[in-house]
């Protein structure tokens, strides 16, 4: 599966997550989230998973919510 096919399935669930949101505020998010994961990255075996929760912090404090660890990713 290619990085692309990955952060759309990113975004598709954290679109879910955050309804508030328009998609295109989630999508900003998600690759600006994974580019400076990357720029600073050693592997990326787990760049998708990272993108994943730390978007979904960011989107979290933007929706006005706290993000649990237990919400499910």
């Amino acid at each position: 599966m290619g990085a692309e096919h990955s952060l759309d399935r990113v975004i598709d669930t954290l679109t879910a997550r955050f309804p508030a949101l328009d998609r295109d505020t989630i999508a900003d998010c998600v690759h600006a989230t994974h580019a400076r994961l990357q720029r600073n990255a050693t592997i990326d075996s787990h760049l998708t998973a990272l993108t994943q929760r730390q978007a979904g912090e960011a989107l979290a404090r933007r929706a006005g919510r706290p993000e649990s660890v237990s919400d499910p990713i």
